[in-house]
């Protein structure tokens, strides 16, 4: 699957690039991001702040700017439009007498929106880098940064101040990148469902821990909830590994 011009703003005034947006993620962020992403797997003590930056601006972008998101924001416009319209207006535009159309500009003005808002949390949060056995190789989705928690099981997707979120982001076939709140494991009093205080921006320290490593079995539990949490594309080292994805679509979750 393809989409042509995802990112272009044909609404852009004169003498902007409408394709700016995709075209400086691809010139500088995705090289810059692609870069760090090694050092995470293989060199995390030579991780430099500007490298943390890349990452961090990184992986908010990889979640905001999916189609599964936009999409999710339309929606989430629309309700909130419906409920602050004049009865007679929902009652006509619900009745499909009168068509409500959320423009395509609406998702750039989520992101706009959302840009610096994620990153305080993901770097509040403790990483940790897992490897696959031999055998078994990550998945990847066009929603490669999915949050996971166990009491709102996919596809439902919980919020990032939850307690028990977990960050999915696969790295390679071969890594895959947790992020989990430090709280939750620390505190029993803490149930996964407790919203979180947001974090404060301010400098500090990234707890990265690295070297586990997930048999088959455990990898296939990640792989099945990131196709349950993906939006239409799934995307494999081999066509045996989407197949024991699809298989697998028919089994029941194992809640971690």
């Amino acid at each position: 699957m393809k989409i042509n011009y995802y990112y272009r703003q044909d609404w852009a005034p004169p003498g902007v690039d409408p394709n700016i947006l995709e075209k400086t993620l691809g010139e500088w962020l995705e090289t810059a991001a692609k870069d760090s992403i090694d050092l995470l797997i293989h060199q995390p003590s030579a991780l430099t702040d500007i490298d943390t930056a890349t990452l961090l601006t990184y992986f908010e972008l990889q979640r905001i700017r999916v189609p599964r998101q936009a999409e999710m924001a339309k929606a989430l416009m629309r309700e909130t439009l419906l409920r602050h319209a004049p009865p007679e207006t929902t009652a006509e535009i619900r009745a499909g007498n009168v068509l409500l159309t959320i423009k395509d500009s609406a998702r750039f003005d989520y992101m706009r929106m959302l840009i610096g808002t994620l990153h305080p949390w993901f770097s509040s949060m403790e990483w940790e880098v897992l490897e696959a056995d031999q055998g078994a190789a990550f998945i990847t989705t066009d929603s490669p940064v999915s949050l996971y928690n166990a009491q709102t099981p996919p596809p439902a997707e919980p919020g990032l101040a939850l307690a028990g979120t977990i960050v999915f982001f696969p790295l390679s076939s071969r890594y895959a990148l947790l992020m989990r709140h430090p709280v939750y494991a620390r505190d029993a009093d803490i149930t996964r469902l407790q919203i979180l205080p947001e974090p404060p921006v301010e400098d500090g320290h990234i707890a990265i821990t690295h070297g586990g490593v997930w048999s088959k079995d455990v990898v296939d539990n990640f792989n099945w909830k990131m196709v349950q949490l993906s939006d239409r594309l799934v995307v494999a080292e081999s066509k045996e590994i989407l197949d024991a994805c699809i298989a697998d679509c028919s089994r029941p979750l194992h809640a971690a």
